[in-house]
């Protein structure tokens, strides 16, 4: 068992103990973090999180990274690699006048990419007020043989924006206008502003690139998006919008990422986890390395509870772990297709609170990372064993539990590292504080 590494380090006391703050510094820190996910890209850990102006689910967020080459001894310095247009940001949980990128799920195609599907926000407080969101506007249309993202003038006339950012009107003629980047909008050479973003720009006590609102506007609600990247996590791609590929009418103004990680099944499917609030959780699959997303319209939700994690059994079939939504066993669901079709099965006797929780498979066995106490306190790895037939895991037999930390604990993500451990990024403070720790799998099994 190794000592713990911290990752990532608030620097603002306002949402983290004073004596906590003193330890941040350039390769570690910013206001506030949160939402930890972590991989094993073929020998590389890579660990993402947000990256915060408050300890809120909202303001200004972007994406940080850092990389260990050494199994998690060490770990290069903090680089972001995903940046929301902004108008305004302080540091504080009263301002949301930018948009947001939250909750990162990274995963490793067979080509050695790493995909990470991440929400990304306009102007809003995300889920914590719904009343801002535009549950009724189309956000995309299919024209030709194209999906079309849509974005909409003053008097709620439509515009239609095609792959090339090229933008027509109702009729399919060419305007003025044109879209570049993430949301900015141009008529001519003439810069308009960003679509995301709803005024005039004001405070800046992030040091952030700010800009003002367009006059045509994005649907206000969640967007999904990817980055990759091919050398290890050492440079990503911009971030793309991917929603339009992926998204249900069904699924209301929140279709959202499940952070943590996704699954690679040993066929060299790539299947994400997300939710929605009206229908619970959905699977989403590439069979190209990440270039192209479908899912299944015929049985798209898993029925599961809102964020969720997978693993694949040596059979073959794909197993999610869900969130409780209070103390309790967990909720447990099934597909025997490679993720196109999922069946709920009864709860499994891992008990946890209403959190986010991570499992990976190592052979017969399962192993969580969880909180184990009835709140979200006292972390701990479980360890289960695969008494499965037919997909039916109410037979897991949970064997062993091993203390992570004591105190508070909440997200975590984990991975199977090269020298023969499992590795586990957690938050072990309300806010701002994401360490890293190592068990070597033999001794906890």
């Amino acid at each position: 068992m190794n000592d713990n590494t911290l990752l990532f380090c608030g620097r603002s006391p306002k949402f983290l103990n004073k004596e906590l703050t003193a330890q941040s510094n350039k390769s570690n820190g910013g206001e506030a973090f949160r939402i930890p996910s972590l991989i094993n890209a073929n020998g590389v850990l890579i660990a993402a999180a947000d990256r915060a102006s408050s300890g809120a689910d909202w303001g200004y967020i972007e994406i940080a990274v850092r990389r260990s080459e050494d199994f998690g001894k060490t770990w290069s310095e903090l680089e972001v690699i995903a940046v929301p247009p902004a108008r305004e940001t302080r540091i504080s949980d009263d301002c949301f006048s930018s948009g947001f990128f939250i909750d990162p799920c990274m995963a490793v195609a067979p080509n050695g990419d790493i995909i990470m599907l991440v929400d990304f926000w306009p102007e809003c407080k995300g889920l914590h007020n719904t009343a801002l969101l535009e549950k009724g506007k189309a956000a995309y249309t299919h024209k030709n043989g194209e999906t079309l993202f849509v974005i909409y003038g003053e008097n709620g006339k439509p515009y239609y924006v095609k792959p090339n950012g090229i933008i027509i009107d109702g009729g399919e003629a060419p305007t003025d206008y044109s879209l570049k980047g993430l949301g900015e909008l141009y008529k001519g050479e003439e810069y308009l502003g960003n679509i995301f973003l709803n005024g005039a720009e004001g405070e800046n006590e992030m040091n952030a690139k700010l800009t003002h609102g367009a006059p045509l506007k994005a649907v206000k609600r969640c967007y999904v998006y990817m980055l990759k990247s091919s050398d290890k996590g050492k440079t990503w791609s911009e971030p793309k919008d991917i929603t339009g590929e992926i998204l249900l009418e069904s699924d209301g103004a929140f279709l959202g990422v499940a952070p943590g990680v996704g699954l690679t099944t040993k066929n060299g499917r790539i299947i994400m986890p997300l939710y929605t609030l009206k229908n619970s959780s959905a699977a989403v699959y590439s069979d190209d390395n990440g270039k192209s997303w479908k899912r299944s319209e015929k049985c798209p939700y898993a029925k599961n509870t809102g964020e969720w994690q997978l693993i694949e059994d040596d059979c073959g079939a794909i197993i999610g772990f869900g969130r409780q939504n209070g103390y309790g066993k967990t909720p447990v669901c099934v597909s025997l297709d490679c993720g196109e079709s999922w069946k709920k099965l009864k709860k499994t006797g891992l008990y946890a609170p209403k959190c986010q929780k991570s499992v990976i498979a190592a052979g017969d066995f399962i192993i969580c990372s969880h909180a184990g106490a009835r709140t979200r306190k006292n972390g701990v790895l479980s360890v289960g064993k695969l008494c499965l037939k037919n997909g039916d895991v109410s037979k897991i037999k949970w064997i062993s539990h091993t203390a992570i930390n004591s105190g508070f604990f909440a997200y975590s993500c984990l991975c199977a590292v090269n020298d023969g451990s499992v590795g586990v990024m957690f938050e072990s403070q309300p806010s701002s504080y994401i360490e890293y720790k190592s068990f070597k799998i033999n001794e906890i099994i």
